[in-house]
């Protein structure tokens, strides 16, 4: 999502680099027979044109007082005074009125006329002129040409002429007025697709803020917070999901199931501290025994599961349960063993997690058996493969060996006293 928005800003940033290459007009894609089609549609004709021009010399030598009336009238509006705001502003603005008066009369009304009137509409627009100012103003502007040009050209012109010249001047200020409306448009536009574009960059980035967060929070609820490893909830997860996959292509699930022998007494005799340090280290030593399609998880206190996809259980007692066996013996400060329980399902039958958690808890405790008699890490397997029918009758068969295994190992307790 941010490589994608990089390539928006980047082409944002193109388009701002051509555009100020190109003329308002070339922006606003304004052409020559735009220009063309507009005047003929207000009527504006080459006859128009030259009664402009008859007028340019008497516009030439009234200009600074047709300003000056202008303005006496403008400034009477606080609106318009406040947008002003300073003497030198108002001198500027005088000074471009009287280049925009002689463009009136000048008899050009081509490309570059049309370029100057949208470069009055972006600053119209800039310094907040709103379109009702800028009607009102040029209402007055065509007021105060007329009030000092007609009463002149009376005294030369016949009647005829004299209604062609306000024609034609009423003609070219709606023109004039189209082309900075035109300009005002195109920067709303510009504005909106800015704004639009800006709402968008921001929603991209708190949605991938929230994706961010809500991932955080997702392994937050999934991962022990002590050991790194998947939770309770996530164990079971996986294993329907891998006991699943495994009916859908034939294969298998081996489950490692082990304690840690002796926990509790770490933790009364050398305190929590140390427990949680073991169990950290518990976790880094899964962690890194393991495949990455492997999940390693602490299943509860002391206990923990590995979910081994597509292995057998003898791969997993040979390889996996020694090399745990491995890594926990080079600690020779730690002096942690295990008890462990191999067990698999599939690829023939499968049974459900709840009944693979229980036989390999119950071959867990076996071997925890052994642990008493014989200290060190010990692992049992079956012999077999846990199916859903006989899934139930080889827990409880497991349960019954376990508990003669307990026996037997007191009877040699007592004898050996």
């Amino acid at each position: 999502m941010s490589y994608r928005r990089d390539i928006e800003t980047e082409l944002t940033q193109q388009n701002a680099n051509l555009s100020v290459k190109q003329t308002l007009a070339q922006q606003i894609q304004i052409t020559e027979r735009d220009i063309a089609i507009r005047k003929k549609m207000l009527g504006f004709t080459k006859t128009h044109e030259k009664s402009l021009t008859k007028a340019k010399e008497i516009a030439y030598q009234n200009v600074n007082q047709i300003v000056e009336n202008f303005y006496i009238t403008q400034l009477e509006h606080p609106e318009i005074s406040l947008l002003i705001g300073d003497l030198h502003s108002l001198m500027r603005l005088k000074s471009s009125m009287r280049g925009y008066i002689l463009d009136l009369f000048g008899g050009f009304y081509d490309m570059e006329y049309v370029d100057k009137r949208l470069r009055i509409g972006k600053v119209h627009h800039r310094i907040g002129v709103s379109p009702k100012l800028y009607v009102s103003a040029m209402m007055q502007l065509e007021t105060a040409v007329n009030n000092c040009i007609l009463p002149l050209m009376q005294e030369k012109e016949t009647e005829e002429v004299f209604v062609e010249f306000q024609q034609a001047l009423k003609q070219l200020f709606m023109f004039d007025m189209q082309l900075v409306f035109d300009t005002y448009i195109a920067t709303l536009v510009t504005e909106v697709e800015m704004a639009r574009k800006e709402m968008k960059d921001y929603a991209e980035g708190l949605e991938e803020v929230i994706a961010e967060r809500t991932a955080q929070l997702e392994e937050l609820s999934s991962k022990d917070s002590l050991t790194g490893l998947y939770n309770q909830r996530v164990f079971y997860e996986q294993m329907r999901r891998e006991i699943a996959v495994a009916q859908r292509i034939g294969s298998r699930v081996t489950l490692i199931y082990f304690d840690l022998n002796g926990f509790k007494e770490i933790n009364d005799n050398k305190g929590h501290i140390a427990g949680d340090n073991i169990l950290k280290f518990v976790g880094q030593v899964i962690q890194k025994n393991i495949r990455e399609v492997d999940i390693g998880c602490r299943y509860g206190g002391d206990e923990f599961c590995i979910i081994l996809p597509n292995t057998e259980q003898k791969m997993a007692k040979d390889i996996v349960a020694k090399r745990i066996f491995s890594a926990l013996e080079q600690q020779d400060k730690l002096r942690i063993n295990v008890s462990m329980g191999v067990v698999q399902t599939g690829p023939d039958v499968f049974c459900e997690p709840d009944e693979l958690v229980k036989a390999a808890d119950q071959l867990m405790y076996m071997a925890k058996g052994k642990s008493r008699q014989n200290p060190g890490n010990h692992v049992e397997m079956t012999e077999f493969h846990l199916g859903k029918g006989d899934a139930k009758k080889a827990v409880q068969d497991l349960i019954a060996q376990r508990k003669a295994n307990e026996e037997n190992y007191q009877t040699v307790e007592l004898v050996a006293i």
